[in-house]
């Protein structure tokens, strides 16, 4: 009995004891989930401070890797110019208690090992690197307790600015001279600006140009030129090196150097003046010029011939003095003013009509009044190259009145990036133009175009085409907007012109090739160029992309007449679209997104230093 009491009486010491030890566990794990809770929350605070200092990280980098685009300044100035631009961006970031921030490029010697990894050797094309790291404290909480007030965060990135493959595209036609001291337009002869390079405003054009280059990296961007008059031309940097890294010195350029062959390669093409032709002097009795080939006057059916049976070597009516018409009989063409006193396949008769097609012999080159190659008579003091038989004559496409092949630099732009641009390069196309479209490619420049088109498009037929016009085509009716000439219809730009009758199966559009190229004009062809360069989206799925080229247009003075398509290319350019034109509702004669106008050649050097501000940069890790 006296046990059971005792075991009894223990029973609520026992309890209690109990009760104890759950009070001393619950304690523990009060204060442990306290701890959890309070290093989750230091974990979860530094997490998102290390993803905010990464993230302020990677576009310090980029713009560090902005800044290098600067080579004209040392190498300190740069540096300065990056780390600022690097504290610059962490405080956009709002990323405050950075306790270290380092930045370096390649040229630094010590520099962190991972960098020094990324850096080309030796002997190996140089890249354009900026390496960012920086150290933040960031604040704790829990671990206060312990004393720990802070931790150190450290992150770091690299940015590079991207390999650039520039092309400069130079309207080369005569017009770009027509600020030159003696400028007349109806017969102006380069050679003397050319030769001491103070052609205006195509100077101001070639030393804004060099502007542009100079904010490239030597040894490491790429620059091509192209020009364009009657069509274009690859200009080599030396030898047969079309796309050159060795840049040069803009004051002092030397040979061989993309800076040289701006200030001395580039001249001005010596354009054929309408008053020379002779068909362009000879009027119907109704008072209006005879229709000629713009292209190339001597045919004047378009068929790639001079001498055509019965026409249009038989004039129906013959000047006389006085300018008054011989209506009353039919007379030969005399296109040979008098006997050439040569022989053989050589000789050319006094009033022999339609003479050779190797002699251009209905244009006057130095505007004597007299139609003839024959050296010696008339024309004894004419220069190599014009009337004088004992020098190679004049190419047929040097004859043309027409200098403006716009699709032409554009093809050529795009020809040569495609073949000797680098893969991972930014392709950029920087074309210049005071003018409107009035010609296009030929099958001999390029092979995409079918042989019946011996003029390009043109048109091969003056009374249906576009030669009344000097090849031009205004979109008025009925030759209303852009046509396509693509065998497949379904790939044909989306936005057609007004419908013509037929209708054919792709709305609005001609497709296939006609002897006379119907509407498809020569600026039809500079917009489908164009799209192969940079177009990459279109409402047609069908439709083939470009080639992902940056473009830039830059209309000077009169080139407003061509604004339509300066600011196409600008717009295809920009994102590879051709919506969301930020031209659309900005009037003409006005920068809009990559199209920049310029009244004179003094804006140039700017809008050109605008464009090198432009230049695309790439982040990597």
């Amino acid at each position: 009995m006296v046990r059971n009491n005792r075991i009894s009486s223990l029973k609520p010491l026992l309890q209690g004891e109990k009760r104890g030890q759950a009070l001393v566990l619950l304690a523990v794990a009060f204060f442990a989930l306290l701890a959890f809770l309070g290093l989750v929350t230091d974990v979860g605070s530094i997490y998102i401070s290390y993803t905010s200092l990464q993230r302020a990280i990677d576009a310090a980098a980029v713009a560090a890797a902005n800044n290098i685009k600067n080579p004209q300044t040392s190498l300190t100035e740069r540096k300065q110019k990056i780390t600022e631009a690097a504290r610059e961006m962490l405080t956009i970031h709002r990323i405050t208690g950075v306790s270290d921030l380092q930045v370096y490029l390649c040229s630094d010697d010590p520099k962190p090992a991972k960098f020094a990894a990324m850096c080309p050797a030796s002997g190996q094309s140089p890249r354009k690197l900026a390496y960012i790291e920086a150290t933040q404290d960031s604040p704790v909480y829990f671990l206060q307790i312990f004393g720990v007030r802070s931790f150190p965060l450290h992150a770091s990135a690299v940015g590079e600015t991207a390999a650039v493959d520039l092309v400069l595209v130079f309207d080369t036609s005569e017009s770009m001279g027509k600020d030159t001291a003696g400028y007349n337009p109806n017969d102006f002869n380069p050679a003397t600006c050319n030769s001491n390079n103070n052609c205006y405003p195509f100077r101001q054009a070639k030393d804004a140009a060099a502007v542009l280059v100079e904010n490239l990296f030597d040894g490491y961007d790429q620059v091509g030129i192209v020009t364009f008059d009657y069509q274009a031309h690859q200009l080599p940097i030396v030898g047969t090196t079309l796309l050159s890294t060795d840049l040069g010195d803009k004051n002092n350029p030397q040979p061989g150097t993309v800076q040289y062959a701006i200030r001395y390669g580039i001249n001005l093409h010596d354009d054929l003046a309408t008053m020379k032709v002779k068909w362009a002097i000879y009027e119907s009795p109704w008072g209006d010029k005879r229709n000629y080939n713009p292209i190339y006057p001597e045919d004047r059916d378009g068929d790639g011939k001079d001498a055509d049976a019965g026409k249009p070597c038989v004039d129906q009516y013959v000047n006389l003095a006085g300018s008054s018409l011989d209506t009353s009989t039919i007379q030969p063409d005399q296109w040979a003013d008098a006997d050439n006193g040569l022989s053989g396949s050589s000789h050319v008769a006094a009033g022999d009509p339609c003479d050779s097609d190797t002699i251009i012999d209905a244009i006057d080159w130095n505007a004597d009044g007299v139609y003839s190659q024959t050296y010696g008579i008339g024309d004894a003091t004419i220069p190599v190259g014009y009337d004088n038989p004992n020098s190679i004559p004049p190419s047929f496409e040097s004859s043309s009145l027409l200098s403006t092949c716009s699709g032409c630099g554009l093809r050529a732009a795009r020809e040569l990036l495609a073949g000797g641009g680098r893969a991972g390069a930014v392709w950029v196309i920087v074309y210049l133009s005071d003018g409107i479209a009035n010609l296009s490619d030929m099958p001999a420049t390029n092979s995409d175009i079918d042989s019946d088109f011996i003029y390009g498009f043109c048109g091969n037929d003056p009374a249906i085409a576009f030669w009344p016009d000097y090849c031009i085509d205004w979109n008025n009716p009925p030759n209303t907007g852009r046509y396509c000439i693509d065998n497949n219809a379904n790939e044909c730009p989306p936005t057609p012109p007004a419908l013509p009758t037929p209708i054919p199966p792709f709305p609005g559009v001609i497709v296939g090739h006609t002897t006379t190229s119907g509407p498809y004009s020569v600026e039809d062809y500079a917009f489908d160029m164009a799209d192969r360069a940079g177009l990459l989206f279109s409402t047609n799925p069908s439709e083939l992309s470009g080639d992902d080229i940056v473009m830039f247009s830059v209309g000077l003075g009169a080139a407003s007449a061509g604004e339509t398509l300066l600011r196409y290319i600008a717009n295809i350019g920009d994102d590879g679209s051709r919506g969301n034109d930020p031209c659309a509702s900005i009037v003409t004669m006005q920068n809009c997104g990559n199209y920049y106008y310029a009244p004179t050649g003094a804006y140039l050097s700017q809008i050109f230093e605008n464009i090198a501000g432009r230049i695309f940069t790439k982040i990597s890790r």
